[in-house]
C-alpha cells in the first residue's frame, strides 16, 4: 500500500465543497421583512449611548409600539 504525503495535501481539496445557492438574499417573506430590518439598523445613522439599560429598553418598546401601530 502506497502511503498518502498528508504535508503535500492542501486541506481544502479533502473536504467537498458545500452547494451554494446562484442568488444570495431572502427567500421569502419572513426573511425578507428580517433582511429589511437589518438593512435598516445598518443603515441607521451613528449609534446612540444610552445611560442605562432601562432608558434603552424603554426606547426600544416605544419604537415597537411605533412600528405596530403603523401596520
Amino acid at each position: 500500500m502506497p502511503t498518502l504525503n498528508l504535508k503535500a495535501l492542501d486541506p481544502a481539496e479533502l473536504m467537498p465543497l458545500p452547494d451554494v445557492p446562484e442568488s444570495y438574499g431572502p427567500r421569502d417573506e419572513e426573511e425578507q421583512r428580517i433582511y429589511d430590518l437589518v438593512m435598516e439598523g445598518f443603515n441607521g445613522g451613528p449609534g446612540k449611548t444610552y445611560a442605562s439599560v432601562d432608558e434603552f429598553a424603554a426606547e426600544f418598546r416605544a419604537q415597537l409600539r411605533q412600528r405596530r401601530q403603523a401596520r
